[in-house]
């Protein structure tokens, strides 16, 4: 049976990683219209200027008052001709200024007949965040329609719809005025996917989370694109998040599409994608759609609960429905494929019955979320299984309802029904159900060189739980005071100087530095129970954590080691199994480490080394992980043994660019 086990624990390890190809690369809107939305040709009355610094100027008349502007165009350069005040002719050093965009080229042309607008050799464009390439460009003002000719750019989807607006008066001025001063490449936001039922840790390398939100800087690159009234298209478009090349990692579109929608945003689809890593592996993630608006998850996901659903589960996500204002539903069935497979459930230990019929085969996750500027309620209910003879056992609930009050503190309201909770050495134990309430408050400040984190919580519920020494179930009120301080003092950090975007390593989104510091967690608490009980603890934990090496070489360049001892002081014993103050004397151990390039090990585990305690020597609450770690993307694989959970991510890193980034990929 154990190795049946392992052999089910590696096929749905491996099954995970098919899931996490199908939501990959989901961008927010973005405009990339050159010259504008709205173009009217009278608007565009070009006469000669005066000669200016061996330059000569060609600038549109003002316009007046009642006209409505649409487009300013200045133009500066080497030689400049006027043909029957019908062809205007700009040549060598072009300079154009359009709506304080600045375009430079070594030919520029407008034809008044046709409305053509025409850029070639050595063009550039620049404004705002914005920033584009290409040897030819032709826009018609008249037809609104046009062609840009091998094209590279960088765009910025968080600006680009100001950057990119026409409004003559307020961003000619702006955009002058503008340049990208940056010096270097910096880590900024990232993307992450994960598959799985587990809890990601943070970043051990850039000491962030970032990945939950979008990529706002991507480079470009396409043989064509031509611009139409409401959007653009091409054949094929290349993009990536990397700021140096070679690039890492980057996405092929085939047949994209950008159309403009009512509501000014860019939607963007690409008929076929193609993920392409270290620019060998080609992997096709299908059709994708881009933007903010119609921004889609996949619709299938994999999750592995050796626990209520006996291993591998088949998730079909769907998108939260508004079932009246400020009121979300979300249903998400599973199909429980180890279950099947199986032919039987280890999942209900109150249930000496482990035979299933069809309705065990099936799941349902129920998510009710409402809020208003001044509250919030969220509901989780989580069925294991559909059969309903054991729906109660099969049932786990949870909900909160939120209110601020006073300054950074929450009121929160709640209710449970068999809700999980693991408890050091002693592991999962069962809280019944459980009703009451809480205050808490927390906030981060410093003093002198110690970073603080403070969280304190108080209030009062009704617990069913099991009791602490057997599974018997009882209920009492239990009052409740709990504070925790996490405090950083940095003792030594290596010194490096003048380090620009060019020695961001390979395996890195941050530049490293070797470092010492020293942190502190001091919990205390205090509990009061309704059979004239209580319990109360004060624990203190302290202990260095140091970064060696700058993942610069092949093997065995980075190391970040943490080691906390822990010592607990205690009074009294709480009636229940899932509070009680257990393991008084612990070590906490976190490695992450480079074994070679990008393989890198991440180990965190608790230890008991209280030599009085029965559970002397064992280890609690591990997490296992391998990882691949690059510059530009990471992934990884995570395994937690206490719970028989496990899972996969894959996280796409962003960079703020700097003005020295190549125009090449």
């Amino acid at each position: 049976m154990a190795a049946k086990k392992k052999y089910l624990l590696a096929l749905n390890l491996g099954l995970l990683g098919f899931g996490l190809l199908l939501s990959l690369f989901e961008t927010s809107r973005g405009k990339e219209h050159f010259l504008g939305k709205s173009i009217n040709p009278k608007h565009y009355i070009f006469s000669v200027g005066n000669l200016e610094e061996n330059d000569k100027i060609l600038s549109s008349r003002k316009l007046e008052q009642n006209e409505v502007t649409s487009l300013t165009l200045k133009i500066f350069a080497d030689k400049q001709y006027d043909y029957d005040q019908n062809i205007y002719l700009a040549e060598g050093n072009v300079k154009a200024l359009i709506n304080g965009g600045i375009l430079r080229s070594d030919l520029l042309s407008y034809d008044k007949s046709t409305g053509i607008l025409s850029a070639e050799g050595n063009i550039r464009f620049r404004k705002g965040g914005q920033y584009f390439r290409a040897k030819e460009f032709k826009f018609n003002l008249l037809k609104k329609e046009g062609s840009i000719k091998d094209a590279y750019g960088i765009l910025d989807l968080k600006n680009v719809v100001n950057d990119l607006k026409i409004d003559a008066i307020s961003n000619q001025a702006k955009a002058l005025n503008s340049t990208n001063d940056k010096e270097i490449n910096t880590y900024d936001d990232g993307i992450e996917f994960s598959f799985g039922n587990i809890k990601l840790p943070d970043n051990k390398i850039t000491r962030s989370n970032k990945s939950i939100g979008l990529i706002n800087n991507w480079r470009f690159k396409s043989n064509s694109i031509s611009i139409e009234e409401h959007g653009w298209k091409s054949n094929r478009i290349v993009f990536t998040n990397d700021p140096l090349d070679p690039n890492q990692i980057s996405f092929e579109g085939i047949d994209v599409i950008a159309e403009e929608e009512e509501d000014g945003r860019l939607l963007i689809t690409s008929s076929k994608t193609n993920l392409i890593l270290e620019n060998r592996s080609k992997i096709f993630i299908g059709k994708r759609i881009f933007g903010e608006k119609k921004k889609k998850r996949s619709k299938f996901q994999l999750i592995l609960d050796g626990k209520d659903r006996d291993g591998l589960v088949l998730v079909r996500r769907s998108n939260a429905t508004n079932i009246a204002d400020n009121i979300k539903l979300e249903l998400q069935p599973q199909f429980l494929i180890n279950r099947a497979i199986l032919g039987k459930t280890n999942s209900y230990k109150n249930s000496k019955d482990k035979n299933i019929n069809l309705s065990d085969l099936f799941g349902l996750n129920i998510n009710l979320n409402a809020s208003n500027a001044n509250w919030s309620f969220d509901s989780l209910n989580d069925l294991s299984t559909l059969n309903t003879s054991r729906l109660f056992n099969g049932l786990r609930h949870s909900s909160s309802f939120r209110i601020p009050i006073l300054e950074e503190s929450t009121f929160n309201i709640f209710t449970a029904y068999r809700s999980r909770a693991w408890n050091g050495t002693i592991g999962e134990t069962e809280i019944k159900s459980a009703f009451g309430g809480f205050i808490e408050k927390s906030q981060y400040f410093t003093t002198g060189s110690l970073k603080n984190n403070l969280n304190i919580r108080i209030g009062t519920g009704r617990y069913e739980a099991e009791k602490f020494e057997n599974s018997e179930m009882i209920s009492l009120w239990r009052s409740s005071i709990f504070s925790s301080l996490d405090s950083e003092y940095q003792i030594w950090k290596s010194n490096k100087k003048n380090l620009y975007q060019n020695h961001l390593t390979p395996l890195s989104p941050v530049l490293i530095n070797s470092e010492l510091v020293l942190r502190t967690n001091i919990d205390s608490a205090y509990f009061n129970y309704l059979n004239d009980s209580d319990q109360g603890f004060l624990k203190l934990s302290i202990g260095p954590e140091i970064r060696l090496g700058n993942l610069e070489r092949d093997y065995f360049d980075y190391t970040k080691l943490s080691v906390m001892p822990g010592v607990k002081i205690k009074f009294g014993n709480s009636p229940f199994k899932f509070d009680n103050a257990i393991d008084l004397k612990t070590i906490n151990i976190s490695l992450m480490q480079q074994i070679y390039g990008p393989l890198m090990l991440d180990i965190i585990s608790n230890l008991n080394i209280d030599s009085s305690s029965k559970n002397y020597g064992e280890y609690y609450d591990t997490k296992l992980g391998l990882l691949w770690h690059k510059r530009a993307y990471e992934c990884g694989i995570y395994y937690h043994p206490n719970n028989e959970a496990g899972g996969l991510y894959f996280r796409i890193n962003g960079f703020t660019f700097a003005n020295s980034t190549k125009a090449v990929f």
